[in-house]
């Protein structure tokens, strides 16, 4: 029970490697490494400066006169060449991007393939947040609210065994037109959730410029462009019969906020009064004991039960199943993918939820359970709060829930994804 009817489309190069890679290694090795940008090649590149090693979240190219400058993973090269040459390949991690290009939109970009592999192997510092610019001061002035960025993702840990990432995110603080912004944080589950959550970080900011656009209502906008990435999955070379991905993403238009999202990842608004720091929930986790989420459920032939052990005692949260047999047993009622779940009341439609922004309102953290699980809502903006750069907030809050995970599980880590956007008011 999806968006609608499946529509065909042209999967793309790199996940299909990157799912042949999988199948070629079934016994839970991490993810292809990233590879050099699909940048149009041309004989200049034998003159290029070489690349500067870069963190896993930054993004480091060689400008026209063979200088380092940062810009946006997977953003596509500069549209203007000279005589000095055209910028170099991007080399970043796929995890994640932003982009403060004030001539960048997602229409414009080029994502990083694994063709070519990556001859500096695997980068280092993981959890480096990405470090932020600004926008042109022209577009500053236009902008009736401006936002500061940062986007970190850790990898999870299991005793005696490297665990792929399967965390995404996204950030764009010029979005469409320099008084839009939006943003993503995925978590994907299943054997190739790395794979879905992949996809959609790289096709959900594109798909959903056609609809904002064209789309007055904008919670019909990305209610549309959920589905389409949904059913553009569906008929994609991943297997996502077992696999699927949460999604919370918050799209920015002047001071208005629009959040819509599937799953339990979740959103929170830092808002400060007289009384100290207020956390505002943007978002409810889609759990399938809801009624309404239920009675779908329920509806569609989907059985809600837990676990039973061998000594039949009920075990781990309420799941998601067929009538007449304990698969798939995802826990959420709502999610990107999970093909099979979909056959029996999971939907990816996207709940939503607006609001205008205030002068006190100070900022958003978008971010998967891994964060959620042993952190609050009101803890979550507390530690935040107490930095003034979103970098910084970025980390502390991610370390914090790290330290969280190794405390309460004995060593066991879920990966953590957080997205900290500042707010910056007119004064």
């Amino acid at each position: 029970m999806g968006c609608g009817s499946s529509v065909p489309v042209e999967a793309v190069d790199q996940q299909d490697q990157q799912q042949k890679h999988h199948q070629q290694n079934p016994q839970g090795q991490t993810a292809p490494k990233p590879g050099v940008g699909n940048a149009d090649k041309g004989p200049e590149e034998s003159t290029k400066a070489k690349t500067t090693r870069a963190r896993r979240l930054s993004y480091i190219s060689n400008d026209a006169n063979g200088a380092a400058v940062n810009a946006p993973p997977g953003a596509a090269a500069p549209a203007t060449s000279g005589p000095g040459g055209r910028s170099g390949n991007t080399r970043a991690r796929r995890l994640s991007y932003v982009t403060n290009d004030p001539n960048a939109t997602p229409a414009s970009l080029k994502f990083s393939g694994d063709a070519d592999g990556n001859e500096e192997g695997e980068l280092e510092g993981a959890d480096e947040p990405t470090v932020q610019g600004q926008l042109a001061p022209e577009e500053q002035e236009r902008r009736t609210l401006r936002v500061n960025v940062a986007c970190m993702s850790r990898a999870g840990r299991e005793p005696g065994f490297k665990k792929t990432n399967q965390d995404n995110c996204f950030a764009f603080e010029k979005y469409i037109t320099e008084d839009q912004s939006l943003f993503g944080a995925m978590d994907g589950h299943g054997p190739h959730g790395h794979l879905v959550s992949g996809y959609v970080k790289q096709h959900l900011p594109i798909i959903l410029v056609n609809h904002l656009t064209l789309e007055k209502d904008v919670k019909k906008a990305l209610t549309q462009g959920f589905c389409e990435v949904d059913r553009s999955l569906a008929n994609s070379r991943i297997d996502c019969e077992f696999s699927g991905s949460t999604a919370v993403v918050s799209y920015l238009k002047g001071k208005t906020l629009t959040t819509a999202w599937v799953g339990d990842s979740r959103g929170v608004l830092g808002r400060e009064g007289k009384r100290g720091w207020e956390a505002i929930d943007l978002t409810t986790d889609h759990k399938p004991t809801a009624p309404e989420e239920k009675a779908r459920i329920l509806k569609a032939n989907g059985r809600v039960e837990r676990l039973v052990d061998e000594m039949g005692q009920p075990m781990g949260p309420y799941r998601v199943w067929l009538q007449y047999a304990w698969i798939p047993g995802l826990a959420m009622s709502r999610a990107l993918g999970d093909v099979l779940a979909h056959q029996v009341g999971v939907t990816s439609e996207p709940d939503h939820t607006v609001m205008e922004l205030t002068p006190q309102d100070k900022f958003i953290v978008l971010a998967s359970d891994g964060v959620w699980e042993f952190i609050s809502s009101k803890e979550a903006v507390e530690i935040v709060a107490q930095y003034d750069s979103a970098e910084e907030a970025c980390r502390q809050l991610v370390d914090e829930a790290y330290q969280r995970w190794l405390t309460e599980e004995e060593g066991v880590v879920d990966d953590i994804t957080a997205v900290v956007v500042r707010f910056i008011h007119p004064s």
